[in-house]
Parts: C-alpha cells; sequence; structure tokens
C-alpha cells in the first residue's frame, strides 16, 4: 500500500485523501502550517513534514493555484500524483508529477496535463488538449480536442471550451 503526505486539511485535501484511498493508497500524514488539529479523518496532522516521512510523495491539497505553485516551488520533496480509479486515462495522456485527477473525469488520447493541474471530477479533456502547470479545473468542465488552458488557469463549473482553443484568461 503506498503512502502519501498531504499539504493542507480543507475540502481539496480531503477530496485528494478519498481519491488517495479509493486507488489502495494510505494518507501518512496531513500538513498544515497552522495545524489547529491533532488529527483529521483518525490521520496525524502537523506542521511541518516530518524527517521520518520525507521521502513519501506529497499531494498539494489546497485549490489555489497560486498557492499550490509556491508551495510546490518552496517544498523539496517528491511530488506525487493521484488518479481516482473511476477516472478514464487514455494510455498515452502525459500527466505532470503532483497533479490530481478526481472522479470521473475522462482524459482523451494524446492529451498533455502539466504539473500540480487539478482535473476535478466529471471534467473531461479532449483528444489532443493541453493542461498547463498549475491549473485548476472546476467540475464539470469541457476542453475541446487540440485547445489549450494557460499555466495557472482557473476554469470555473462547467466551462465549455470548444476545439482548438487558446484559454489565457481564467473563465
Amino acid at each position: 500500500m503506498k503512502a502519501y503526505l498531504i499539504y493542507g486539511v480543507g475540502g481539496h485535501a480531503r477530496v485528494v485523501a478519498d481519491a488517495v484511498r479509493a486507488a489502495g493508497g494510505d494518507i501518512a500524514a496531513f500538513i498544515d502550517d497552522h495545524a489547529a488539529t491533532a488529527a483529521l479523518e483518525q490521520v496525524p496532522v502537523v506542521n511541518h513534514i516530518p524527517s521520518a516521512l520525507a521521502a513519501l510523495p506529497l499531494v498539494i491539497g489546497i485549490g489555489n493555484n497560486m498557492v499550490r505553485r509556491r508551495l510546490a516551488e518552496a517544498l523539496d520533496v517528491a511530488p506525487g500524483t493521484v488518479v481516482h480509479p473511476a477516472a478514464v486515462v487514455a494510455r498515452d495522456v502525459i500527466l505532470g508529477e503532483g497533479t490530481v485527477v478526481l472522479a470521473n473525469a475522462v482524459i482523451q488520447a494524446g492529451a498533455r496535463i502539466g504539473r500540480h493541474v487539478i482535473v476535478n471530477a466529471n471534467v473531461c479533456i479532449d483528444h489532443d488538449a493541453v493542461i498547463e502547470d498549475y491549473a485548476h479545473l472546476y467540475p464539470g468542465c469541457y476542453v475541446g480536442g487540440g485547445s489549450t488552458v494557460k499555466a495557472g488557469l482557473t476554469l470555473g463549473p462547467s466551462t465549455v471550451i470548444p476545439r482548438n482553443m487558446l484559454v489565457e484568461a481564467d473563465r
């Protein structure tokens, strides 16, 4: 059973923890800079990465793209990538390190997903689309084939991006 660290204790961190467990993994600890509680879901919450756990993959369970990027660039640990077993990801899809793909997401052939991207529940990324680093696709988004979502952007719930589009601003 593969164990992970999750940075954060909010809603997204709990969803990531569920995806890890659904995929047969375990959570060794949640990390929270202000650790106001000793445990979350019966897992320890600590305010730093314990040296004994530093070799475990870390998933940043924070939805804010800028905060996720700042943490990813500052932390000296191996990022973990998580794919919920109820997601469908084509064999040739490239998933960047630290990316999270949640339940019922579909990523079609030839898509490229950057580092520390959140592909939320019920997102559909069509063939040959590119989602750059630190983007966040809210539930129900559709990204058409051949489209590109630039780094750090957020696509709100149920956003539809037609085929072959370049998205350079949050939607």
